[in-house]
């Protein structure tokens, strides 16, 4: 679990991001909009992102955890090296000991900020963007995009070479082979967008970002099946 705070001229946020050992990431960003009737410090802040994170994991019934904030004094208190000295703090570590007491195991990690950016992005989206109260914004879905957006274009007005627009990528995963006019430049391209295609048999298909295999069409196949 990584957590973290924001506090700018525009309000207060926390996220949380929790990464399951199978890689699975679940992002939680909450905007804190009482700091009007509650005023609010960086540490109380960086508490909140904590607790948010802790009762997260309890909801998914997550018991053991390894814990990374770049709040150092969060930290300490909550493994009790430090005491909670600030008032204003005391009810968050109360409340903090109860939650903490409902695993069967935890452990601390201090990070530096800048290993931290995940959550802190999360907590700075949220504390920047004003949400209506009956409003909620669900997680932002994240891909990895490894070719411009036009490469599977298919224009009218290319020339008809009577090829399918999958030509070259059918050819470089079966054969290995660049086109003759491509450049340095073309054959990267062409790599990185063929890590998203597999051929099984002697068919090609597109992986989605589900993991399902999209059948590649030609031209008067894609015609036929509209």
């Amino acid at each position: 679990m990584y957590f973290d705070g924001a506090a700018n001229h525009s309000g207060y946020g926390i996220g949380v991001l929790l990464i399951s050992s199978h890689g699975d990431h679940i992002p939680r960003s909450v905007r804190l909009a009482f700091s009007d009737q509650y005023p609010a410090t960086n540490n109380i802040v960086e508490y909140e992102g904590c607790i948010l994170g802790l009762e997260t994991a309890l909801e998914l019934g997550i018991r053991h955890m390894e814990v990374f904030g770049d709040s150092n004094l969060v930290l300490r208190q909550i493994q009790g090296e430090w005491k909670t000295r600030d008032v204003k703090l005391r009810p968050y570590h109360a409340y903090l000991e109860l939650l903490v007491g409902r695993f069967n195991d935890l452990r601390y990690t201090h990070l530096p900020r800048a290993q931290n950016q995940f959550a802190d992005a999360l907590a700075t989206l949220a504390s920047m963007i004003a949400i209506l109260a009956d409003a909620t914004v669900r997680p932002l879905l994240i891909e990895s995009r490894f070719a411009p957006a036009y490469c599977c274009l298919i224009d009218d007005t290319e020339i008809d070479d009577g090829l399918p627009w999958y030509h070259d990528i059918y050819h470089f995963l079966r054969l290995g082979i660049y086109p003759e006019v491509a450049m340095a430049k073309d054959r990267g391209a062409l790599r990185q967008l063929a890590d998203r295609f597999v051929i099984c048999g002697e068919t090609l298909y597109r992986r989605s970002p589900d993991g399902m295999l999209l059948l590649c069409l030609d031209r008067a196949s894609a015609d036929r099946v509209m």
